[in-house]
C-alpha cells in the first residue's frame, strides 16, 4: 500500500477510534507530521477546531494550509479555498472556488458565504440558490453549518443567511412525503447520461422508483423497524438491522421522514 492511501487509511481510523474531538485533534496532528504531503489531514484539524469553538486555532491551521500549500502532493482546491476564505482572503476564495473542478459536497455554499463576505448579497443568493438546487437535502441542513456562519458572520449577515436557508426548508419540510421522496428520486438517478457505471460501487444498482401505495407501506415497515432500533436494538436480528438500513436509503429516511 503507497503512502497517500495508507495515510487515507489511518485518517479514517482516527475518526473512527478518537475517544472525543480534542483526542481526534491529537491524532491527526501526528498524522500531519507523519505525512506532511498529505493537504486533507491539515484540513480535517481545522474543522475539528472549529467543532470545538477553538477559532483561534481553527485558523492559524488554515493560515498554515495557505502557507504550505507548495509542499503538499496534492492540492485540493475546495479546501484551499476554504482556507482563504476562513483567513478572510475573500476575493482569493473566490477565485480558487470559482475555478475548482473538484466535487465536493459544500464547495458550492463556501463560495456563496465567500460573495456575502465580500459584500456581494445578490451573488451569494444566486450561487445559494444553486447549491440548492443541485441537491435538495441541503435545505435540511443549515446547523450543519453553524460553526461557520458563527466565524464568519455578525448577526445581520447570520440572520440573512437563516432567512434565505428557511425558505427553503419551509418548502420541502411541508411537501408531502411521497412528492419529496420523488423529487429525490429524481435528483439522485434520473440525469441525462446517468447510469449504475456512474456509482463507486460496482454492485450497485439504481432501484425501480416506488409508487405511492409502496411507498407507504415500506414508510411504514421503516418507521416500525427505527423504533426498535432505538428502543429494543439488542433484540433486533442482524436481518432486521440490515433491512432498516436498506430502507433508510431506498426511502432518503433522514430527508423524507426525519
Amino acid at each position: 500500500m503507497d503512502r497517500h492511501k495508507k495515510c487515507e487509511e489511518e485518517t479514517r481510523e482516527i475518526w473512527i477510534k478518537a475517544n472525543d474531538v480534542p483526542d481526534r485533534i491529537k491524532r491527526l496532528e501526528k498524522a500531519a507530521l507523519k505525512y506532511p504531503e498529505e493537504m486533507p489531514i491539515l484540513s480535517n484539524i481545522a474543522y475539528s477546531y472549529l467543532d470545538i469553538d477553538d477559532i483561534d486555532n481553527a485558523v492559524k491551521t488554515y493560515r498554515k494550509i495557505i502557507d504550505l500549500k507548495d509542499t503538499f502532493r496534492l492540492v485540493w482546491d475546495n479546501e484551499l479555498g476554504e482556507a482563504y476564505l476562513l483567513t478572510g482572503n475573500y476575493e482569493k476564495a473566490i477565485e480558487i472556488l470559482e475555478n475548482s473542478n473538484v466535487i465536493d459536497y459544500q464547495q458550492g455554499l463556501f463560495l456563496a458565504f465567500a460573495y456575502l463576505k465580500a459584500g456581494d448579497r445578490k451573488r451569494f443568493k444566486e450561487q445559494f440558490d444553486k447549491w440548492i438546487s443541485e441537491n435538495l437535502e441541503h435545505s435540511f441542513e443549515l446547523g450543519s453549518y453553524d460553526q461557520y456562519i458563527k466565524v464568519l458572520f455578525g448577526d445581520e449577515d447570520a440572520g440573512f443567511i437563516e432567512d434565505v436557508w428557511d425558505k427553503y426548508y419551509d418548502k420541502y419540510s411541508g411537501m408531502d412525503p411521497y412528492k419529496l421522496y420523488c423529487e429525490l428520486y429524481k435528483q439522485h438517478y434520473i440525469r441525462p447520461g446517468f447510469d449504475d457505471e456512474d456509482f463507486e460501487d460496482d454492485s450497485f444498482e439504481i432501484p425501480a422508483k416506488l409508487n405511492r401505495a409502496q411507498f407507504e407501506a415500506l414508510c411504514d415497515e421503516y418507521c416500525y423497524l427505527d423504533r426498535r432500533m432505538m428502543f429494543s436494538i439488542d433484540e433486533m436480528t442482524e436481518e432486521e438491522k440490515d433491512r432498516y438500513f436498506e430502507l433508510k436509503d431506498l426511502l432518503f429516511a433522514d430527508t423524507v421522514i426525519g
